[in-house]
Protein backbone atom coordinates (compact mmCIF):
# COMPACT_ATOMS: atom_id res chain seq x y z
CA UNK A 1 0.00 0.00 0.00
CA UNK A 2 1.51 3.28 -0.92
CA UNK A 3 1.62 6.13 1.78
CA UNK A 4 -1.32 7.94 2.01
CA UNK A 5 -3.78 5.27 0.15
CA UNK A 6 -7.01 4.82 1.14
CA UNK A 7 -7.56 1.10 0.91
CA UNK A 8 -11.50 -0.14 1.10
CA UNK A 9 -13.01 -3.36 2.54
CA UNK A 10 -14.18 -4.16 -1.13
CA UNK A 11 -10.06 -3.15 -2.48
CA UNK A 12 -8.74 -5.98 0.13
CA UNK A 13 -11.49 -8.85 -1.49
CA UNK A 14 -9.02 -10.33 -3.94
CA UNK A 15 -6.36 -10.66 -1.49
CA UNK A 16 -5.85 -10.86 2.18
CA UNK A 17 -9.73 -10.23 2.88
CA UNK A 18 -10.96 -13.12 0.88
CA UNK A 19 -11.04 -15.36 3.79
CA UNK A 20 -14.27 -13.63 4.67
CA UNK A 21 -16.38 -15.30 2.26
CA UNK A 22 -14.49 -18.98 3.45
CA UNK A 23 -16.62 -21.25 1.17
CA UNK A 24 -20.17 -19.89 2.33
CA UNK A 25 -22.90 -19.07 0.44
CA UNK A 26 -22.97 -15.51 -0.01
CA UNK A 27 -26.01 -12.52 -0.43
CA UNK A 28 -24.31 -9.46 -1.00
CA UNK A 29 -26.19 -5.85 0.01
CA UNK A 30 -24.59 -2.99 -1.77
CA UNK A 31 -26.23 -1.10 -5.18
CA UNK A 32 -24.96 -0.69 -8.63
CA UNK A 33 -23.00 2.21 -9.10
CA UNK A 34 -20.74 0.71 -5.85
CA UNK A 35 -17.26 1.02 -6.77
CA UNK A 36 -13.75 0.09 -5.92
CA UNK A 37 -10.42 2.05 -6.03
CA UNK A 38 -10.43 0.51 -9.51
CA UNK A 39 -13.70 1.80 -10.32
CA UNK A 40 -14.84 -1.74 -11.24
CA UNK A 41 -18.21 -2.60 -9.56
CA UNK A 42 -18.19 -4.30 -6.76
CA UNK A 43 -20.97 -6.76 -7.84
CA UNK A 44 -18.47 -7.60 -10.28
CA UNK A 45 -15.52 -8.13 -7.72
CA UNK A 46 -17.35 -9.81 -5.28
CA UNK A 47 -18.38 -12.01 -8.45
CA UNK A 48 -15.45 -12.50 -9.56
CA UNK A 49 -13.69 -13.62 -5.95
CA UNK A 50 -16.92 -15.30 -4.86
CA UNK A 51 -18.02 -17.46 -7.67
CA UNK A 52 -21.25 -19.36 -7.45
CA UNK A 53 -20.81 -18.59 -3.59
CA UNK A 54 -22.84 -15.20 -4.52
CA UNK A 55 -26.79 -16.75 -4.91
CA UNK A 56 -27.76 -12.94 -4.46
CA UNK A 57 -27.83 -9.40 -4.40
CA UNK A 58 -30.55 -7.19 -1.69
CA UNK A 59 -30.73 -3.62 -2.63
CA UNK A 60 -31.78 -0.99 0.09
CA UNK A 61 -33.84 2.43 -0.50
CA UNK A 62 -32.95 3.87 -3.58
CA UNK A 63 -33.14 0.66 -5.43
CA UNK A 64 -29.78 -1.55 -6.80
CA UNK A 65 -29.33 0.85 -9.57
CA UNK A 66 -29.58 3.97 -7.13
CA UNK A 67 -32.50 5.35 -9.48
CA UNK A 68 -35.60 5.91 -7.47
CA UNK A 69 -36.64 8.72 -5.46
CA UNK A 70 -36.90 9.45 -1.70
CA UNK A 71 -39.75 8.80 1.10
CA UNK A 72 -41.22 5.79 0.06
CA UNK A 73 -41.07 5.35 -3.48
CA UNK A 74 -40.32 1.41 -3.81
CA UNK A 75 -37.88 -0.92 -6.10
CA UNK A 76 -38.71 -4.11 -7.02
CA UNK A 77 -36.68 -7.40 -7.19
CA UNK A 78 -35.78 -8.86 -10.52
CA UNK A 79 -33.07 -11.12 -11.46
CA UNK A 80 -29.84 -10.04 -12.54
CA UNK A 81 -29.58 -10.07 -16.53
CA UNK A 82 -25.79 -10.92 -16.31
CA UNK A 83 -25.11 -13.66 -13.38
CA UNK A 84 -28.71 -14.81 -13.15
CA UNK A 85 -29.39 -14.26 -9.57
CA UNK A 86 -32.00 -12.70 -7.86
CA UNK A 87 -31.54 -9.41 -6.63
CA UNK A 88 -33.81 -9.10 -3.95
CA UNK A 89 -35.58 -5.25 -2.89
CA UNK A 90 -35.59 -4.85 0.77
CA UNK A 91 -37.44 -1.51 0.23
CA UNK A 92 -40.86 -2.42 -1.61
CA UNK A 93 -43.65 -3.98 0.34
CA UNK A 94 -41.32 -5.35 2.92
CA UNK A 95 -38.57 -3.97 4.90
CA UNK A 96 -37.27 -7.53 6.08
CA UNK A 97 -35.94 -10.87 4.16
CA UNK A 98 -38.75 -13.09 3.75
CA UNK A 99 -38.29 -16.27 4.83
CA UNK A 100 -37.28 -17.69 1.39
CA UNK A 101 -34.75 -15.32 0.64
CA UNK A 102 -32.59 -16.81 3.62
CA UNK A 103 -32.60 -20.52 2.58
CA UNK A 104 -29.60 -20.34 0.89
CA UNK A 105 -27.80 -18.06 2.72
CA UNK A 106 -24.69 -18.45 5.25
CA UNK A 107 -22.82 -15.09 5.13
CA UNK A 108 -24.96 -11.36 4.33
CA UNK A 109 -21.78 -9.38 3.19
CA UNK A 110 -22.64 -5.42 2.93
CA UNK A 111 -20.83 -2.86 0.98
CA UNK A 112 -22.93 0.48 1.24
CA UNK A 113 -22.49 4.39 0.46
CA UNK A 114 -23.47 5.72 3.88
CA UNK A 115 -22.96 9.52 3.25
CA UNK A 116 -22.39 9.94 7.41
CA UNK A 117 -25.83 11.45 8.07
CA UNK A 118 -28.34 9.59 10.76
CA UNK A 119 -30.76 10.56 8.61
CA UNK A 120 -29.71 8.48 5.29
CA UNK A 121 -31.33 5.12 5.57
CA UNK A 122 -28.43 2.71 4.70
CA UNK A 123 -27.71 2.11 7.96
CA UNK A 124 -30.61 2.11 9.70
CA UNK A 125 -32.26 0.08 7.73
CA UNK A 126 -29.27 -2.84 8.13
CA UNK A 127 -29.83 -2.25 11.73
CA UNK A 128 -33.26 -3.74 11.48
CA UNK A 129 -32.20 -6.75 9.21
CA UNK A 130 -30.22 -7.80 11.54
CA UNK A 131 -32.53 -7.30 13.85
CA UNK A 132 -34.79 -9.76 12.08
CA UNK A 133 -31.64 -12.10 11.49
CA UNK A 134 -30.85 -12.17 14.95
CA UNK A 135 -30.31 -15.70 15.90
CA UNK A 136 -30.85 -17.68 12.33
CA UNK A 137 -27.02 -18.57 12.29
CA UNK A 138 -26.44 -16.37 9.35
CA UNK A 139 -23.37 -14.37 9.94
CA UNK A 140 -22.54 -10.40 8.71
CA UNK A 141 -19.55 -9.65 6.98
CA UNK A 142 -18.73 -5.54 6.36
CA UNK A 143 -16.62 -4.27 3.99
CA UNK A 144 -15.69 -1.29 5.24
CA UNK A 145 -15.31 2.39 4.21
CA UNK A 146 -14.34 5.79 5.44
CA UNK A 147 -17.04 7.67 6.44
CA UNK A 148 -16.66 10.65 4.41
CA UNK A 149 -17.16 13.40 6.18
CA UNK A 150 -14.90 12.08 8.82
CA UNK A 151 -15.54 11.12 11.93
CA UNK A 152 -14.42 13.44 14.67
CA UNK A 153 -16.80 16.51 14.15
CA UNK A 154 -20.07 15.60 15.15
CA UNK A 155 -23.44 17.55 14.53
CA UNK A 156 -27.26 17.98 15.78
CA UNK A 157 -29.28 15.88 18.18
CA UNK A 158 -29.06 13.00 19.06
CA UNK A 159 -31.36 10.62 18.21
CA UNK A 160 -34.38 9.72 21.51
CA UNK A 161 -35.33 6.23 21.43
CA UNK A 162 -38.77 7.08 21.89
CA UNK A 163 -38.47 8.20 18.29
CA UNK A 164 -36.51 5.05 16.53
CA UNK A 165 -37.95 4.70 13.22
CA UNK A 166 -35.99 3.57 9.53
CA UNK A 167 -34.06 7.27 10.12
CA UNK A 168 -33.30 6.61 13.80
CA UNK A 169 -32.52 2.86 15.13
CA UNK A 170 -29.77 3.76 17.32
CA UNK A 171 -29.14 7.37 20.21
CA UNK A 172 -26.41 8.67 17.17
CA UNK A 173 -26.38 12.27 16.28
CA UNK A 174 -27.11 13.87 13.27
CA UNK A 175 -23.68 13.65 11.82
CA UNK A 176 -22.82 10.47 13.49
CA UNK A 177 -18.85 10.82 12.81
CA UNK A 178 -18.58 6.73 12.21
CA UNK A 179 -17.95 4.06 9.29
CA UNK A 180 -20.52 1.31 8.80
CA UNK A 181 -19.03 -0.96 10.88
CA UNK A 182 -18.95 1.04 13.40
CA UNK A 183 -22.43 2.09 13.67
CA UNK A 184 -23.39 -1.78 12.83
CA UNK A 185 -21.70 -2.67 15.47
CA UNK A 186 -22.77 -0.59 17.93
CA UNK A 187 -26.55 -1.83 16.91
CA UNK A 188 -25.65 -4.93 17.45
CA UNK A 189 -24.54 -4.18 21.15
CA UNK A 190 -27.56 -2.15 21.40
CA UNK A 191 -29.89 -4.38 20.94
CA UNK A 192 -28.05 -7.57 22.37
CA UNK A 193 -28.45 -9.42 18.91
CA UNK A 194 -26.98 -12.98 18.48
CA UNK A 195 -24.96 -11.87 15.51
CA UNK A 196 -21.29 -12.69 14.07
CA UNK A 197 -20.22 -9.60 12.92
CA UNK A 198 -17.00 -10.08 10.91
CA UNK A 199 -15.31 -6.70 9.57
CA UNK A 200 -12.64 -5.72 6.50
CA UNK A 201 -11.41 -2.82 7.99
CA UNK A 202 -10.27 0.35 6.30
CA UNK A 203 -6.34 0.76 5.65
CA UNK A 204 -4.96 3.90 5.34
CA UNK A 205 -7.75 6.44 6.69
CA UNK A 206 -7.48 8.52 9.44
CA UNK A 207 -10.78 10.03 11.77
CA UNK A 208 -9.78 13.35 10.78
CA UNK A 209 -9.91 13.15 7.20
CA UNK A 210 -12.83 13.99 5.23
CA UNK A 211 -12.82 10.70 2.08
CA UNK A 212 -14.96 11.69 -1.38
CA UNK A 213 -13.38 8.62 -2.96
CA UNK A 214 -15.02 7.86 -6.15
CA UNK A 215 -18.07 9.53 -6.11
CA UNK A 216 -20.79 8.42 -7.91
CA UNK A 217 -24.11 8.90 -6.60
CA UNK A 218 -25.51 6.44 -3.49
CA UNK A 219 -28.58 8.01 -4.32
CA UNK A 220 -30.18 10.54 -7.10
CA UNK A 221 -30.12 13.70 -4.93
CA UNK A 222 -26.63 12.80 -3.50
CA UNK A 223 -24.46 13.82 -6.69
CA UNK A 224 -21.58 14.57 -5.29
CA UNK A 225 -18.93 15.30 -2.41
CA UNK A 226 -20.44 18.81 -1.86
CA UNK A 227 -23.86 17.59 -1.43
CA UNK A 228 -23.08 15.29 1.42
CA UNK A 229 -20.98 18.13 3.49
CA UNK A 230 -24.43 20.20 3.25
CA UNK A 231 -26.78 17.27 4.00
CA UNK A 232 -26.25 17.06 7.90
CA UNK A 233 -28.32 20.40 7.91
CA UNK A 234 -30.13 20.51 4.81
CA UNK A 235 -31.70 17.43 5.51
CA UNK A 236 -33.82 19.31 7.94
CA UNK A 237 -35.65 21.09 4.73
CA UNK A 238 -37.35 18.03 4.34
CA UNK A 239 -39.26 18.57 7.35
CA UNK A 240 -40.81 21.83 5.98
CA UNK A 241 -42.42 23.28 3.25
CA UNK A 242 -38.98 24.92 1.82
CA UNK A 243 -37.68 23.00 -1.21
CA UNK A 244 -34.78 21.38 -0.77
CA UNK A 245 -33.76 21.39 -4.32
CA UNK A 246 -34.50 18.16 -5.35
CA UNK A 247 -35.66 18.27 -9.23
CA UNK A 248 -32.41 20.44 -9.65
CA UNK A 249 -29.22 19.94 -10.56
CA UNK A 250 -28.56 20.98 -6.78
CA UNK A 251 -30.30 19.45 -4.51
CA UNK A 252 -29.57 20.23 -0.59
CA UNK A 253 -27.38 23.20 -2.40
CA UNK A 254 -30.85 25.13 -3.03
CA UNK A 255 -33.48 26.44 -0.47
CA UNK A 256 -36.78 28.09 -1.25
CA UNK A 257 -40.61 28.84 -2.37
CA UNK A 258 -42.15 30.77 -4.38
CA UNK A 259 -42.80 33.12 -1.91
CA UNK A 260 -39.32 33.47 -0.15
CA UNK A 261 -37.95 37.02 0.13
CA UNK A 262 -34.55 35.63 -0.78
CA UNK A 263 -32.83 38.83 -0.64
CA UNK A 264 -34.35 39.07 2.86
CA UNK A 265 -33.42 35.48 4.28
CA UNK A 266 -30.05 36.19 2.48
CA UNK A 267 -29.09 39.77 4.50
CA UNK A 268 -30.48 37.72 7.59
CA UNK A 269 -28.03 34.35 7.09
CA UNK A 270 -24.98 36.91 6.93
CA UNK A 271 -25.79 39.04 10.03
CA UNK A 272 -24.86 35.22 11.84
CA UNK A 273 -21.36 35.58 10.26
CA UNK A 274 -21.09 31.92 9.45
CA UNK A 275 -17.30 31.75 8.84
CA UNK A 276 -16.32 30.90 5.42
CA UNK A 277 -20.72 30.52 4.04
CA UNK A 278 -21.83 32.97 1.34
CA UNK A 279 -25.76 32.72 0.02
CA UNK A 280 -26.77 33.58 -3.43
CA UNK A 281 -30.02 34.76 -4.14
CA UNK A 282 -31.32 32.89 -7.07
CA UNK A 283 -34.68 31.43 -8.80
CA UNK A 284 -34.86 27.67 -9.90
CA UNK A 285 -37.73 25.39 -11.07
CA UNK A 286 -37.88 22.27 -9.63
CA UNK A 287 -38.82 19.72 -12.30
CA UNK A 288 -40.49 16.97 -9.75
CA UNK A 289 -41.06 17.06 -5.60
CA UNK A 290 -42.08 20.41 -3.57
CA UNK A 291 -43.18 23.04 -6.33
CA UNK A 292 -42.95 21.16 -9.60
CA UNK A 293 -42.32 23.32 -12.66
CA UNK A 294 -43.05 26.48 -9.91
CA UNK A 295 -40.55 29.47 -9.91
CA UNK A 296 -38.86 29.66 -6.74
CA UNK A 297 -37.04 31.96 -5.51
CA UNK A 298 -34.18 30.81 -2.98
CA UNK A 299 -30.78 30.93 -1.57
CA UNK A 300 -27.55 28.63 -3.18
CA UNK A 301 -24.94 28.00 -0.34
CA UNK A 302 -21.59 29.22 -1.66
CA UNK A 303 -19.08 27.43 0.76
CA UNK A 304 -15.62 29.10 0.79
CA UNK A 305 -12.49 26.51 1.16
CA UNK A 306 -12.21 28.08 4.82
CA UNK A 307 -15.79 26.87 6.01
CA UNK A 308 -15.31 24.02 8.86
CA UNK A 309 -18.12 22.18 7.05
CA UNK A 310 -20.96 22.69 10.03
CA UNK A 311 -24.21 22.41 8.37
CA UNK A 312 -26.72 22.01 10.96
CA UNK A 313 -26.41 25.12 12.44
CA UNK A 314 -26.90 26.73 8.95
CA UNK A 315 -29.73 25.64 8.32
CA UNK A 316 -31.36 25.19 12.26
CA UNK A 317 -31.06 29.31 11.73
CA UNK A 318 -32.01 29.19 8.20
CA UNK A 319 -35.68 27.41 8.93
CA UNK A 320 -35.86 29.68 11.82
CA UNK A 321 -35.55 32.78 10.31
CA UNK A 322 -37.36 32.32 6.99
CA UNK A 323 -40.26 31.29 9.50
CA UNK A 324 -40.08 34.38 11.30
CA UNK A 325 -39.97 36.61 7.91
CA UNK A 326 -42.65 34.86 6.49
CA UNK A 327 -45.44 33.52 9.11
CA UNK A 328 -48.21 33.17 7.30
CA UNK A 329 -46.93 30.94 4.77
CA UNK A 330 -44.09 28.62 6.19
CA UNK A 331 -45.25 25.36 7.49
CA UNK A 332 -44.30 22.04 8.69
CA UNK A 333 -44.52 19.66 6.20
CA UNK A 334 -47.14 16.82 7.18
CA UNK A 335 -46.78 12.94 7.11
CA UNK A 336 -46.37 10.52 5.83
CA UNK A 337 -42.52 10.20 6.16
CA UNK A 338 -40.66 7.24 5.89
CA UNK A 339 -43.18 4.76 7.32
CA UNK A 340 -44.54 7.17 9.66
CA UNK A 341 -48.20 7.93 9.28
CA UNK A 342 -48.82 10.56 12.48
CA UNK A 343 -45.71 12.67 13.47
CA UNK A 344 -44.14 15.27 11.95
CA UNK A 345 -41.57 14.55 9.55
CA UNK A 346 -39.44 17.34 11.12
CA UNK A 347 -39.33 15.26 14.30
CA UNK A 348 -38.44 11.91 12.88
CA UNK A 349 -35.58 13.37 11.08
CA UNK A 350 -34.78 15.13 13.97
CA UNK A 351 -34.66 12.05 16.42
CA UNK A 352 -37.31 14.24 18.48
CA UNK A 353 -39.44 17.40 18.91
CA UNK A 354 -36.71 19.64 20.36
CA UNK A 355 -35.43 21.17 17.15
CA UNK A 356 -39.40 21.81 16.04
CA UNK A 357 -40.07 23.07 19.86
CA UNK A 358 -36.67 25.67 19.91
CA UNK A 359 -37.35 27.06 16.45
CA UNK A 360 -40.86 27.85 16.94
CA UNK A 361 -39.83 29.94 20.37
CA UNK A 362 -37.60 31.60 18.05
CA UNK A 363 -34.31 30.18 19.90
CA UNK A 364 -31.38 31.21 18.05
CA UNK A 365 -28.33 28.13 17.38
CA UNK A 366 -26.21 29.65 19.44
CA UNK A 367 -28.81 29.36 22.61
CA UNK A 368 -29.38 25.80 22.08
CA UNK A 369 -25.92 24.96 21.18
CA UNK A 370 -25.15 24.34 24.91
CA UNK A 371 -27.51 21.45 25.13
CA UNK A 372 -26.38 20.18 21.85
CA UNK A 373 -22.87 19.68 22.68
CA UNK A 374 -23.87 18.60 26.20
CA UNK A 375 -25.63 15.52 24.31
CA UNK A 376 -23.02 15.46 21.56
CA UNK A 377 -19.96 14.60 24.53
CA UNK A 378 -22.35 11.82 26.19
CA UNK A 379 -23.33 10.29 22.96
CA UNK A 380 -18.87 10.36 22.11
CA UNK A 381 -18.46 9.13 24.93
CA UNK A 382 -20.94 6.15 24.18
CA UNK A 383 -19.34 5.26 21.06
CA UNK A 384 -15.63 4.92 22.05
CA UNK A 385 -15.79 1.79 22.20
CA UNK A 386 -16.77 0.96 19.03
CA UNK A 387 -14.04 3.17 17.00
CA UNK A 388 -11.85 1.01 14.83
CA UNK A 389 -9.78 3.98 13.70
CA UNK A 390 -7.61 6.55 15.16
Amino acid sequence: MSPGRVMCGADQLETDARAVLRNRRVALVTAAPQVNARNEPVVEVVSRVAGRQLVALWSLQHGFFSDRQDNMVFSESFTHPRLKIPVRSLYGKQLLPESDWLEDVDLLLVDVFDVGTRVYTFLNHLVMVMRHLSGSGISIGILDRPNPLGGQVLEGPVADPAWFSIVAQLPVAMRHGLTAAEYLTMGRDHYRLNLELEVVKVRGWKRGDEFSGTWTYPSPNMPAFATARLYPGAVMLEGTNLSEGRGTTRPFELAGAPWLDACGLARDLRKLDIHGMDYLPLGFRPGFGKFAAEFCNGLLMLPRPEWDGRSFCLYYDLIRLTRNRHPDHFTWQQPPYEFEYRRFPMDMICGGSLVREWIEADRPFREVEPEIKNALDAYRESTAPYLLYE
